[in-house]
């Protein structure tokens, strides 16, 4: 009884026994569950070293690369945050610079249409002008030149008689022969037969 006894209290000592497996992650042990995981993705190999193997580092020698992975994990975290924030600070900048630079087309264009309306009405208002000074020149030059014809009585040769015209009639037969020509096209002397 004695003998079962110790073999019982043998089998409970050798079972209570704690695991001293450690999963490494390439050349150091994994921090916690997630580098484990994230190693396993990148490589698809999990290594598990027992330490109760004299050959490998003893506990002190991995607490303090454990201590190191942490630190360099935690700057590798901190890293890549600074490195988001600085990202999402380069597209608030890009977006503002180019919703800058819309409102600045945006602004020109108005300005362009702006100036392009003035001319607009300043090449109106100009042949306005032009188109008085023409009437009122040409005013004067039938004023003037009817003037003329009062003074002179035309004689017309038509046949064998002669016919006296009145320079009031003139004028009749002036008007009626421009209004007889304005609906007339003029010839195109550009086209010329090859």
């Amino acid at each position: 009884m004695k003998n079962l006894l110790f073999l019982f209290i043998l089998f409970m000592i050798i079972s209570c026994n704690s695991n001293k497996n450690v999963y490494w992650c390439g050349d150091h042990p994994c921090i916690n569950k997630k580098e484990k995981e994230a190693y396993f993705k990148k490589t698809m190999i999990i290594e598990i070293k027992d330490l109760k193997n004299k050959n490998y580092k003893n506990d002190s020698e991995i607490n303090k690369i454990m201590q190191q992975t942490k630190v360099s994990e935690k700057k590798r975290i901190k890293s890549e945050k600074d490195l988001s924030k600085q990202a999402r600070l380069e597209e608030k900048k890009r977006i503002k610079s180019e919703k800058d630079l819309s409102k600045q087309a945006r602004l020109e264009e108005k300005k362009r249409i702006e100036e392009e309306k003035d001319l607009a009405k300043q090449i109106k208002l100009d042949d306005r002008r032009r188109i008085k000074n023409e009437k009122k020149i040409s005013k004067r030059k039938i004023v003037v030149n009817q003037k003329k014809q009062l003074k002179k009585s035309v004689e017309l040769d038509v046949g064998t008689e002669n016919k006296k015209i009145e320079p009031s009639e003139f004028s009749k037969f002036v008007k009626i022969i421009t209004r007889k020509n304005s609906l007339r096209p003029y010839p195109d002397i550009n086209d010329v037969p090859k």
